[in-house]
């Protein structure tokens, strides 16, 4: 905490009951791929349509993985991690779903 009186930057006293403002929407969305079930939460699913997260289960109902976008903003720069905790890289959404229900389905 800086107790420099001459300090320029205002302090503002934030209001716990005060409404936080308009929230985007959040759903989630599920389909079947290659007997994977797979879970996708998107943020606002009327305009942007970004997905935060994925999780693909196997036809088992085990994990086989999640999947997200690294670079959030561009929705770029994807990302899985398998169920034991082994990271990869993926060249789009399309890709990172398409290796859970392939390649890490069967591990």
């Amino acid at each position: 905490m800086n107790h420099n009186a001459n300090d320029p930057r205002t302090v503002y006293v934030i209001d716990p009951d005060a409404d936080p403002g308009p929230l985007p929407d959040i759903v989630v969305r599920r389909f079947v791929d290659n007997g994977c079930t797979v879970t996708g939460v998107v943020i606002d699913p009327a305009d942007a349509q970004q997905l935060l997260y994925g999780v693909v289960t196997r036809p088992d109902g085990t994990l086989a993985g999640t999947y997200y976008p690294a670079d959030t903003v561009r929705g770029e720069h994807w990302r899985i991690v398998t169920a034991d905790g082994t990271h990869y890289h993926a060249n789009s959404e399309s890709h990172a779903v398409k290796a859970l229900t392939t390649t890490f389905a069967t591990d």
